[in-house]
């Protein structure tokens, strides 16, 4: 592949890791299913919006204006995003499961996903303000 094509590697890394949370969540979606069990639905709306649709939002912007990939604030934003992800969505279930005894996690994860895309407004004007 030339250089010209390549994706930069914070685009690439964004849209593999939605790829695999859209499966996760349709994973968990056809689980509640089949149990018939649907009192994780927050949690598995959570996986899908926040971890499919917004980290592939950011992958595409990285991979549409590349040059955004060299900001340092491109890559602090990518890494608030799937850590508050990452503590969001099993805070969520924790927190279901256990009568929401342990809602720092929720709390904790939800400001890292809000700090992500308020990150993420700087990132898109640097991606399309004037050069």
């Amino acid at each position: 592949m030339s250089s010209e094509n390549s994706l930069p590697a914070l685009a690439a890394f964004h849209l593999r890791a939605a790829s695999v949370y859209a499966v996760l969540g349709m994973a968990f979606g056809i689980y509640m299913g089949i149990k018939q069990d649907f009192s994780l639905m927050p949690a598995h709306a959570h996986l899908n919006v926040l971890g499919w649709l917004s980290i592939t939002v950011y992958g595409l912007v990285i991979a549409r204006f590349p040059h955004v990939a060299q900001s340092r604030l491109t890559l602090v934003q990518g890494i608030v995003a799937h850590l508050g992800l990452l503590i969001f969505v099993p805070g969520i279930m924790i927190a279901i499961l256990t009568d929401h005894e342990v809602e720092q996690l929720v709390m904790i994860g939800s400001m890292l996903v809000l700090l992500g895309g308020v990150l993420f407004v700087p990132v898109v004007w640097l991606a399309t303000g004037r050069r």
